[in-house]
């Protein structure tokens, strides 16, 4: 969207271009004209999906026209144009109808009241919740288009934050009518049904007039429409709230604050309203049968099973059990080894230097090595003994268990061993 500034800043209309002002834009937004002209846009057939689309959202801007009106005490409480984002919602309402055809779906906001429900009219300005953080508690009649809303105490900083510079405020409570719009096929437009006039449009009530730095004391609102009821079920019941700041004029009268404050939509009942009380119990009430007599023996006393059996609501047993905690992980055992080298084979791997070891060293030595290449095994596991040896058994150390008994090549590679006899074990 394209903005105007500088010295030449203008509004109206100059050549191709139009300029103008939009309610929460703080700059001159500029338009250039062009485009398809209208005729061709309204019989070319290249133009056939855009007349459709055209069709449905002029019914979503109809719409919310009657959406707008059920507020109507209270929509200058806003910092913008707000009509184009409830157009949004009703067009996801419109987009939710599996009946009609494209360019002719209907807009049915009595089947999808939750879509608008807590819509606000503020975006920069504080909005309605973060100015009355405190729960409201309210009652919707759909048959008697009646409304009952209790107000709790407002305390200043506690659950009451205005702005600080009006002295009064008030709370200004709406109820209206919103009907479903269709597709007339003879006037080729979104209508509502043939009973809605003004009669249904919102009405509202306000509380006293409060200084902002006391607050308010608990009230209670209540409205009801004078409107017949409607023939059929196409509407929907819209309550809203708004806040309204006032400052002090002549004589001491009290005056509105224009386009200061923040409304939001409250609550709506369409055709199915949220069932009250326990929707269990209830359910528990509709499909209980009455239990047929049981004949009881009085000499045999019942078993509990039969009781359970006898009784007219079933019965529910809670057995309660620890958990059982297991360790999946392997017992970890770290073993030893020790090999008997008999004397002749060792006797060839003495060096030629002449050099040789006592028992004593040579067992040292041996066990160091032993202790170096002993790994952990997982008890209940096969294989290959991690220490190599041959032409000899394993042997026991006391205090460690022998795992198994095999040939492998001796001595590892790498390392030779000399001893003038083997120790002895």
């Amino acid at each position: 969207m394209p903005f105007l500034e500088g010295p030449f800043a203008f509004t109206g209309k100059l050549d191709m271009f139009s300029a103008y002002r939009m309610r929460g834009v703080d700059g001159i937004v500029v338009r250039r004209k062009g485009g398809p002209s209208g005729e061709k846009v309204k019989t070319a057939e290249s133009f056939k999906n855009t007349r459709h689309t055209m069709s449905e959202f002029g019914g979503c801007s109809r719409h919310g026209s009657y959406v707008r009106k059920a507020l109507l005490q209270i929509r200058h409480l806003a910092d913008y144009n707000f009509g184009s984002d409830i157009n949004s919602i009703l067009r996801q309402v419109q987009l939710r109808d599996g009946t009609g055809e494209w360019g002719r779906r209907r807009i049915t906001l009595s089947e999808h009241t939750r879509l608008l429900e807590g819509f606000s009219t503020t975006q920069k300005a504080p909005a309605f919740d973060s100015i009355v953080r405190a729960p409201l508690y309210y009652t919707l009649d759909r048959q008697t288009r009646s409304a009952r809303i209790d107000l709790p105490e407002l305390l200043r900083d506690i659950n009451y934050f205005p702005q600080n510079n009006h002295a009064m405020f008030r709370l200004t409570v709406t109820l209206g009518i919103v009907p479903d719009v269709t597709y007339d096929v003879p006037s080729k437009e979104y209508l509502p049904p043939a009973w809605y006039s003004r009669a249904y449009n919102s009405i509202s009530t306000s509380t006293e007039w409060n200084p902002s730095l006391e607050g308010m004391a608990t009230t209670t609102l209540e409205l009801a429409m004078g409107a017949a009821l409607p023939p059929d079920d196409a509407w929907t019941l819209m309550l809203s709230i708004g806040i309204e700041y006032g400052a002090f004029r002549e004589n001491g009268n009290i005056k509105e604050v224009p386009r200061f404050g923040a409304a939001k939509i409250l609550a709506l009942v369409g055709k199915e309203p949220a069932p009250e009380g326990n929707v269990w119990e209830e359910e528990i009430d509709n499909g209980k049968e009455e239990a047929a007599p049981v004949a009881v023996n009085a000499e045999t006393p019942e078993t509990p099973e039969e009781r359970l059996e006898a009784s007219p609501v079933p019965a529910v047993r809670y057995i309660y059990t620890t958990k059982e905690t297991r360790d999946e992980r392997p017992a970890a055992r770290v073993y030893g080894y020790s090999i008997s080298v008999p004397v002749g084979t060792v006797s060839e791997a003495v060096p030629t230097s002449g050099a040789t070891s006592s028992p004593t060293v040579c067992w040292r030595k041996f066990e160091r090595r032993a202790s170096a290449l002993a790994r952990e095994l997982v008890p209940g596991t096969a294989g290959n003994l991690p220490l190599p040896y041959a032409g000899g058994k394993l042997v026991t150390i006391p205090g460690i268990p022998i795992v198994s008994v095999g040939d492998v090549p001796f001595p590892p590679a790498g390392g030779t061993y000399s001893c003038a006899r083997p120790p002895d074990v």
